[in-house]
């Protein structure tokens, strides 16, 4: 099956198999013998049929398919549109084109791959590239003497829905579709709402991508991902709020709710089901402007980036756009996620708020969701988002209807259990249980395990005598391990000798970082040269 991405191009003859012409549209892809003359419009009696309002009402245009190609011809009022550029004539297709059926930001993406092998499209693409940078400077000269400014490609038009560029060189059509597909979420009604987020559309449905800190605060990994338990809980439904014009207030328009989530990736999708008041509404419906996934494989360095969302540390209801380039790739700190890409850096500024928004490339694709925090503070911040490789699997599930299941935590078995606690100055004897230690320049606690399967992520909580909390670095339990060990020195705790009194320990497993077991309690003693100088 193709995704909303990308069509599978066609195999041709003496490939064992008769050359086809693939269409998408709303989502839905179809395909229509060699020659076969394709309508598109809301009438039922056609070939390609919306319901989508920006469509014409009769026939908005035909396609026909040869040996060589394909050819769109627009036949509405409202007008068909390619990168945001509204065509005025026929479009000769060899290669595989997304147009916009009556708004170049807003109408129903129709998307066409003519008869023809991917290597015929693949030369054509990189034949077109080729020949726009060797023809440029005449194209240039020649638009002097045309009128109306129309710039031609092939033997069709192409009329300027729109003018300007962005800074990162984003065309406006681009960004204004970008704005309307990002939304701001709100954890309730807009009334009671205790946070809130962003997230963006992926289908005209109302598939919305955000994370799972929005969306779902207690799914399980997320504790893992960021070393605790969020103190949220799971709202009962999200406000979905959409903008309205680039300056405008978000307009509170529907409610979602998850319906596959991975806490660990902090990434989820919801679904929109009714209206902003309750009232049930059918995804089918919808027809919501929506952004396709990018290839995260295929960026490079220093590429141009954009960002969208709702901070709020911008004290506005309006959406927010940053730009920047792609400084580099982080790989996952925990090492659980083997893809290098599975974070992008960026100087795009992020912000609280933008969580779940939409890092897009110049064509407008979504390559990557501002997460859940960025490192470093004040001029040295470095601002990532979380790689949309990593959702593809979970869009899958939702679009498909069928249960997401992360396979990247090892789930707890129950049967995991902290038989003794211990401390003293070396892993040897916390380990082996020891209930105090003397004072001195570093303390080690061990917790002695059972049950614990390899692989199985954990954390240990510290209490200290006065009261403060220590959380140690997490980890995962190797094979045949029975003991975990933690040291703490006295310069951890600005001290100059380890406090003397109790020490509470904790240990949490599990992608919810579950506490095993009740706390335990060691002691650390004053030294006996020191008690006895009392």
């Amino acid at each position: 099956m193709a995704t909303e991405t990308e069509m599978t191009p066609t195999r041709g003859p003496g490939q064992g198999q008769a050359p086809v012409l693939v269409t998408r549209l709303g989502g839905q892809q179809r395909i229509f013998p060699l020659g076969t003359p394709v309508r598109v419009g809301r009438d039922p009696a056609l070939e390609l049929v919306s319901v989508n309002p920006m469509v014409s009402r009769d026939t908005h245009g035909v396609i026909t398919s040869d040996p060589g190609g394909a050819t769109y011809v627009d036949q509405s009022r409202r007008g068909t549109f390619l990168d945001g550029m509204q065509l005025s004539g026929p479009l000769r297709i060899t290669e595989s084109v997304v147009l916009r059926l009556g708004d170049p930001a807003t109408g129903e993406e129709l998307g066409i791959t003519p008869p023809l092998t991917s290597t015929q499209i693949a030369h054509n693409h990189g034949r077109r590239v080729l020949g726009g940078r060797v023809r440029r400077g005449a194209l240039v000269a020649a638009a002097v003497t045309t009128v109306a400014g129309l710039a031609t490609y092939g033997f069709f038009a192409l009329r300027p829905a729109s003018s300007g560029l962005n800074g990162n060189g984003l065309r406006a059509a681009v960004l204004r579709h970008a704005e309307a597909a990002t939304v701001k979420l709100l954890d309730g009604t807009p009334a009671d709402a205790w946070g809130s987020g962003s997230g963006t559309i992926l289908s005209p449905s109302g598939m919305i991508l955000t994370n799972a800190h929005v969306a779902q605060p207690q799914a399980p990994g997320l504790a893992v991902a960021v070393g605790g338990a969020l103190p949220y809980p799971n709202p009962s439904f999200l406000t979905v709020e959409m903008t309205t014009g680039p300056s405008s207030p978000v307009v509170a328009k529907y409610r979602a709710k998850p319906v596959a989530v991975n806490g660990y990736l902090d990434l989820a999708v919801v679904q929109i089901y009714a209206t902003a008041s309750g009232k049930p509404v059918s995804p089918g419906s919808l027809h919501l402007p929506y952004l396709t996934l990018g290839n995260v494989a295929a960026l490079q360095l220093d590429q141009p980036l954009t960002v969208l969302g709702f901070p709020g540390i911008a004290d506005s209801d309006s959406i927010s756009v940053t730009s920047g380039v792609l400084s580099t790739f982080v790989p996952d700190p925990l090492k659980h996620v083997r893809d290098p890409r599975f974070e992008i850096e960026t100087s795009a500024r992020v912000a609280h708020g933008n969580s779940g928004g939409a890092g897009i490339d110049s064509a407008g694709h979504l390559i990557g969701v501002p997460s859940l925090e960025y490192t470093g503070k004040d001029a040295d911040a470095s601002f990532r988002l979380r790689s949309v490789a990593e959702a593809r699997p979970l869009i899958a599930a939702a679009r498909n209807h069928v249960a997401y299941h992360s396979k990247i935590l090892v789930p707890m078995t129950g049967a995991e259990s902290v038989s003794q606690t211990g401390v003293g100055a070396t892993a040897a004897a916390a380990c082996s249980g020891q209930p105090t230690t003397a004072s001195g320049d570093l303390a080690v606690f061990g917790f002695s395990i059972a049950g614990f399967p390899p692989g199985l992520d954990y954390v240990a909580h510290i209490t200290m005598p006065d009261g403060s909390d220590l959380t140690m670095d997490p980890g995962t339990t190797p094979k045949g391990t029975t003991c975990l060990y933690f040291g703490v020195s006295a310069a951890d705790v600005n001290e100059a000798k380890m406090p003397v009194g109790a020490y509470h320990l904790q240990l949490l497993a599990g992608p919810s970082l579950t506490q095993v077991g009740p706390a335990r309690v060691v002691h650390i003693t004053a030294p006996a040269s020191s008690a006895a100088g009392n």
